[in-house]
């Protein structure tokens, strides 16, 4: 045996036991040693790219030094070699490769890192900085790309990288100061001990990993045709055929599950048994019909059985069987019925896909079309629709009726919904009351409006869930593609602000996007983001505009108005920053800071003026704003009598049981409790039976028309006698004219609010007021006011 050939036996036994390799069958290290080289030889490509690019780089940077020809005679032969392994591994098959083709792949890494070595070393690094950056990255690279390409055979890539890590050792650290050569030399030093560590232990879990899986494999095909237990199981059955393809063997399971006998069955010819059972020209049929043609072992085939009646799937698996001369013998295989797990993950998939509830997809599913209606936009210019669903007045029906209610109501809705689209549009429930409609083929403006003014209609449509009618409605926001976006996440964000848009505008309305809608959606983040310090700034004021007495034109109190002094926009009206506090939480607090406020405010006027404050809703239903009462009253030293709470029905008409036990508690304190805007809602009256208020103010709308309108005036007369017979106070708010407050005084309202007496006061106007009126006794208002409210 050569010195050459003794010294690669010994290094390959030194990387078998490292990588525990030496401890496997002849058989076995044989079929390991063919998946090891198959590896690299799947990857001797991406060597030869890596070596043709770091040498075109280096003849780059080298051309016109003297140096030149030598290195391009060295590396014109480097990709010699890669061009020579990749033909032998472009012929070879894992089958093929032995222990004499392992010899060669190795020769060959170890002939390629020596003459990198020496091109490494040839380089005229000390030249140039930028030669020696260049052969630094390329250096590194060649070391990267071989590790990965060689680390499933150890012995190679040591073959090749050795050279190439003395040659970087040789020809890259030579040169410059000491402290630049034990700079690079750690490093290189240090990139090779890990280089060496990581290669050892991922050919390492690669050995035991295949080894593994190749006992399993061999022992599985022993056990899996031999144990007679694994026969009589009662999913999983073996079968056997004849050298002519006819059943001779078959297990219980095989015809419990066909509902045959064996009798029936062992003679027949198995493959006519499978085209009968099966759908015509199942393609799964046809190729386990190949193999047996051709002799190869077919695995986990997946039929669908017809015959039975119900869904029925079989899993069969097939191995040609010879005897010791080679000679063949006919198919042993198992079968299992996997109908179970079909159907599960049948159901799995739709659950996935799936809103379990109403069963239109789900957000995921609805993004996935969405981003394929895009594909398909940008390939061939189709257009299409997306629309948002949000319905109204939905969580009173779970908050009165359980959630139970709501959920059949939901399904009610998809109903409805799947009702007014056409096959191939889409419709999915984002969650809660949202949904979402796809239009695949909709580029038309008035047909997605004609259908999305159908959708609203058939929202507004009476619900008869258990006997209970529910009426709610729908609004929606739509958005065009390629208008409106041609990205997923675009078009969902601009239907979403076009749902806003129909929100804002009142229930049961529909919205296309627009341009502008975009720019006011940055407003209000800017808005939101200046709004949350505010209190924190002290930005936040409150203005006061008096109520007077009807009688006598004296003031008896006054409501308190929130506004935002903005450092640069100045005084912000609540109708700018009132919405946007209540999308957040940023309501809560200047709710309860409003309250406050108030009362420390009132608590420093003449004892029989009273102060109001106007509950937001969104505020009411997330503060706990009993304690928020308490606290502003003891803090301040008010008296409750003196403080003054006004809601609007909106509060009540989402959970007002709960609302009205919060009421109850406040009014226990002595607060005044009083109902805003009476008159505009649906249910006003049925709300004074249900919970005791103590005043309504009747909203401005009635007073303005008052003037003109005699039909006003009657309305404003009934609202009048109906308080007197349910003891009730009035205040008319939005009061401009003489003729007006004199009008409301003969009604016999208690109270008046508007321009006429004054406009909201700012902390600074409110006591020269104090001073003319009530200490004046004023019975008009005085002109400085008159000027004020001009």
């Amino acid at each position: 045996m050569s010195a050459p050939r003794t010294a690669f036996s010994q290094i390959d036994g030194f990387v078998d036991r490292a990588i525990g390799a030496d401890g496997l069958s002849g058989a076995l290290r044989e079929k390991l040693l063919g998946q090891q080289l198959a590896s690299v030889a799947l990857m001797v490509p991406a060597l030869m790219a890596a070596s043709l690019i770091v040498s075109v780089v280096f003849m780059v940077v080298t051309w016109g030094l003297p140096s030149f020809g030598v290195l391009a005679a060295l590396l014109s032969a480097i990709n010699v070699i890669h061009l020579y392994a990749t033909a032998l591994a472009s012929r070879s098959r894992p089958a093929q490769v032995a222990g004499r083709a392992a010899t060669q792949v190795v020769m060959l890494a170890l002939s390629v890192g020596a003459l990198w070595a020496v091109v490494l070393s040839v380089l005229p690094v000390e030249q140039d900085i930028a030669i020696r950056t260049v052969a630094l990255l390329g250096a590194g690279g060649l070391l990267c790309i071989s590790l990965i390409a060689l680390i499933n055979y150890p012995q190679a890539l040591a073959s090749m990288t050795i050279p190439i890590v003395i040659g970087s050792l040789r020809g890259l650290t030579g040169l410059g100061q000491s402290g630049d050569i034990l700079v690079q030399g750690t490093l290189i030093g240090g990139f090779t001990f890990i280089l060496v560590t990581v290669v050892f232990n991922h050919a390492a879990a690669f050995v035991s990993l295949r080894a593994s899986e190749m006992l399993v494999e061999e022992n599985g095909q022993i056990i899996g045709l031999l144990l007679r237990e694994f026969e009589q199981t009662a999913s999983d059955w073996v079968w056997g055929v004849d050298d002519t393809g006819v059943v001779n063997r078959l297990s219980g399971g095989f015809t419990k599950s066909t509902g045959a006998t064996e009798d029936d069955l062992v003679g027949a010819d198995f493959i006519a048994f499978l085209h009968q059972i099966t759908a015509p020209s199942d393609p799964l049929v046809r190729e386990i019909e190949r193999a047996m043609a051709d002799r190869e072992t077919f695995q986990d085939v997946e039929l669908q059985i017809v015959i039975t009646g119900q869904e029925c799937w079989w899993r069969l698996t097939g191995k040609p069987a010879f005897d010791e001369s080679g000679k063949y013998l006919g198919y042993l295989g198992t079968g299992s019925d996997i109908s179970e797990r079909k159907i599960s993950e049948r159901q799995i998939t739709l659950l996935a896909h799936h809103d379990s509830l109403t069963g239109l997809l789900n957000r995921t599913k609805f993004t996935e079309q969405l981003a394929l209606n895009v594909a398909r936009l940008e390939r061939y210019g189709t257009p299409f629709s997306v629309m948002f669903l949000d319905l109204d007045q939905f969580k009173g029906v779970n908050d009165s009726k359980g959630h139970m209610a709501g959920d059949r109501l939901l399904t009610e809705v998809a109903a409805r919904i799947q009702h007014e689209l056409k096959e191939g549009d889409v419709a999915a429930r984002f969650g809660g009351d949202e949904f979402a409609v796809l239009l695949p083929n909709a580029g038309v403006k008035d047909e997605v409006e004609d259908l999305a003014a159908r959708l609203v209609a058939a929202m507004r449509e009476p619900f008869l869930i258990e006997h209970d009618m529910f009426l709610i409605g729908a609004s929606v926001g739509i958005a065009m593609a390629p208008g409106d976006g041609i990205r997923p996440d675009h078009l969902l964000r601009n239907a979403d602000l076009a749902l806003y848009r129909a929100k804002a505008d009142g229930r049961s309305m529909l919205r296309f996007f627009e341009s502008q809608m975009d720019s006011e959606q940055r407003e209000r983040r800017l808005i939101e983001a200046d709004l949350r310090g505010a209190i924190a700034r002290q930005e936040l004021v409150l203005h006061y505009q008096p109520l007077v007495n009807a009688a006598d034109g004296l003031p008896t109190g006054f409501e308190a108005l929130v506004r935002w002094n903005h450092p640069t926009r100045g005084l912000v009206p609540p109708a700018e920053f009132i919405a946007i506090a209540e999308q957040s939480d940023l309501i809560v607090d200047i709710g309860d800071w409003t309250i406050n406020e108030a009362c420390m405010a009132a608590a420093a006027w003449p004892e029989h003026l009273t102060v109001a404050v106007n509950l937001s809703a969104r505020h009411f239903r997330r503060s706990d704003i009993g304690r928020v009462v308490q606290r502003a009253l003891q803090s301040s030293g008010l008296a409750p009598r003196r403080l003054e709470i006004e809601i609007t029905e909106g509060l009540l008409i989402e959970n007002p049981e709960e609302v009205i036990e919060k009421l109850g508690e406040i009014r226990a304190f002595g607060v005044t409790i009083a109902m805003d805007d009476f008159g505009t809602g649906y249910s006003s009256l049925s709300y004074l039976l249900k919970f005791p208020f103590d005043k309504i103010k009747i909203d401005r709308s009635f007073v303005v028309a008052s003037t003109n309108d005699p039909i006003a005036r009657d309305i404003l007369r009934a609202i009048a006698s109906m308080a007197k017979t349910l003891k009730l106070k009035i205040t008319a708010e939005g009061v401009e004219t003489a003729e007006q407050a004199e009008f409301l005084s003969e009604i016999a309202c208690h109270q008046l609010q508007g321009f006429y007496f004054a406009r909201p006061l700012t902390p600074e106007d409110l006591p020269a007021y104090l001073l003319s009126t009530v200490a004046g006794g004023a019975t008009e208002p005085v002109e400085p006011l008159r000027a004020l409210a001009s």
